[in-house]
């Protein structure tokens, strides 16, 4: 993402024009022995813009790094473990403060058919 749209400016108490910008980076690779499919990832994802759809255009940054990996030990089932480090602030007139700073693991176990 890159442009221009509203977002909440706190030291003025307004919703303004300003730039935005963000992505994710993913790296993955694929390990396939002995009839298991083994996936490392890791996701890196940054964000510095309004979201004009949330009260106010709720000013957000994110800075946030997601290592994990998939395992398939059959076509029709897997198990994911992801561990998640993240910065993120989100500021508008109700709430001009919000920075939240934390790390999160995630497991999943999914049947596929």
């Amino acid at each position: 993402n890159w442009g221009r749209g509203p977002e909440y400016n706190p030291e003025t108490n307004r919703v303004e024009d300003a730039p935005l910008k963000g992505g994710y980076v993913l790296a993955s690779y694929m390990i396939q022995k002995d009839g298991d499919t083994i996936i490392p990832f890791t996701r890196y994802h940054y964000y510095s813009g309004g979201k004009k759809f949330e009260l106010d255009a709720t000013r957000h940054r994110v800075n946030e790094l997601e290592i994990g990996v998939e395992w398939q030990p059959h076509k029709n089932f897997e198990l994911v473990g992801m561990y998640t480090i993240s910065d993120r602030t989100a500021e508008n007139s109700l709430n001009p403060v919000n920075r939240q700073k934390g790390s999160l693991l995630r497991l999943q176990a999914q049947v596929n058919f």
